[in-house]
C-alpha cells in the first residue's frame, strides 16, 4: 500500500463536520507516528506556526495561489491534529467562536485600526 493511501478508502471530500475531520486527522497522524500527546503543546503549535510561515513564503516568492493554499490547508490539519489531542470539540468552539464574531463591532481587531 503507498505510503499516501487512505487504508478505509473513505471519501475526504463529502461534507463533514470538523470534529469528522479531526478524527480522520488524528488516525492519519497517529498512523504515521505522530505525537498526540497533549504535553507536546509547544511543538505542535511550532508546526501550525511553520506551516503559516511556508504560505506567507510561498506568497512573497509568487508562487501559485494553490502552493498557499496547499500550505494553509497544512496548518488547518495541524490545527485539528492538535484539537485532537487535546479532546476538543472543534465543531462546538467553532459555532462559538463564530457567533461571537458576528457580534463584533465591524473591523474589529484589524491592523492599524482599518
Amino acid at each position: 500500500m503507498p505510503a499516501h493511501s487512505n487504508p478505509e478508502n473513505t471519501s475526504l471530500s463529502q461534507p463533514q463536520g470538523l470534529n469528522a475531520r479531526m478524527k480522520a486527522v488524528r488516525e492519519m497522524a497517529d498512523a504515521k507516528g505522530f505525537s498526540s500527546d497533549p504535553a507536546r503543546i509547544w511543538e505542535m503549535l511550532a508546526l501550525i506556526h511553520t506551516e503559516v510561515s511556508e504560505a506567507t513564503d510561498a506568497y512573497k516568492k509568487g508562487q501559485p495561489l494553490e502552493k498557499v493554499g496547499e500550505e494553509l490547508t497544512d496548518a488547518i490539519i495541524r490545527i485539528l491534529h492538535l484539537l485532537s489531542a487535546l479532546d476538543l470539540d472543534a465543531d462546538q468552539l467553532f459555532e462559538a467562536k463564530m457567533a461571537v464574531n458576528w457580534e463584533r463591532p465591524i473591523k474589529f481587531n484589524t491592523v492599524r485600526g482599518g
